[in-house]
């Protein structure tokens, strides 16, 4: 069955916190546990609103496809919504290289080398985005936010998101989900194995560092990145970046 909006993102562009975030309103509003709350489909059916769904829209790691064979055809999205999910590409491409060596395993080497690997590293993050740039007209409404925004002002972007979503919600219940889904609660809970999705359950307790709830820190790139790496990375943004991978850009 399809969804009535999608929301959309590169692997580890922080979509699961929004995800937390969109759950824990509705699953307060629907007296549903906790566990519940990154199943977004489920929630927003049954509270009756347009039927939410999280994708990564064929990127997703585990598939191993290089950047120059991701599909470039978006007509699915045709008369649906679409909201895009973005971060800065060099924290995002760190959070990807955990992903990949800590959860799911599709890479064993440096992190040097998975930046410059054509299935993983910044061509294909470019490309996803750069896919979208062209086909933001297809879907009948479209909005995109950065990550970076959420951190800034999580309650105001919720609203603007919600929203867009077409879920109703007061301030109080915003607050209420803001608070419940702070970093430190949500690795808690993660560690806690609280929740039903084992998306959100760590790899190994005793390394922080296959947490899905990693760090959440804007600009963390440069604890794990050299200076080569880091200039690597800029100068593909700058050059075969797009409105969605340049930092600062209108939304």
């Amino acid at each position: 069955m399809d969804a009535d909006v999608y929301a959309l993102s590169y692997p580890k562009a922080g979509r699961t916190w929004l995800r937390a975030l969109i759950g824990k309103l509705l699953a307060d509003r629907l007296g549903i546990p906790e566990r519940w709350i990154l199943q977004t489909e489920f929630l927003t059916r049954r509270a009756g609103t347009p039927a939410v769904r999280f994708d990564h829209d064929g990127s997703q790691m585990i598939a191993g496809i290089r950047w120059t064979q991701m599909p470039r055809d978006r007509s699915r999205y045709t008369g649906k919504r679409v909201l895009l999910l973005g971060r800065d590409p060099r924290d995002n491409l760190v959070s990807a290289y955990f992903q990949a060596t800590r959860r799911i395993n599709v890479w064993t080497g440096a992190i040097s080398p998975f930046l410059r690997d054509e299935r993983y590293g910044v061509e294909k993050l470019l490309a996803f985005y750069r896919i979208w740039s062209e086909s933001r007209g297809v879907p009948a409404a479209f909005m995109f936010v950065r990550y970076e925004e959420l951190h800034a002002d999580t309650s105001g972007l919720l609203a603007r998101v919600l929203s867009f979503l077409g879920i109703d919600a007061s301030p109080e219940a915003i607050a209420a989900a803001v608070e419940y889904c702070s970093f430190e609660n949500l690795r808690q809970g993660e560690a806690e194995l609280r929740f039903s999705d084992t998306a959100l359950a760590p790899a190994a307790h005793t390394d922080p560092e296959s947490f899905k709830v990693r760090r959440g820190k804007v600009g963390g790139y440069r604890d794990y990145l050299s200076p080569t790496d880091i200039e690597f990375i800029d100068a593909a943004v700058a050059s075969r970046g797009c409105e969605f991978t340049r930092a600062g850009a209108a939304h």
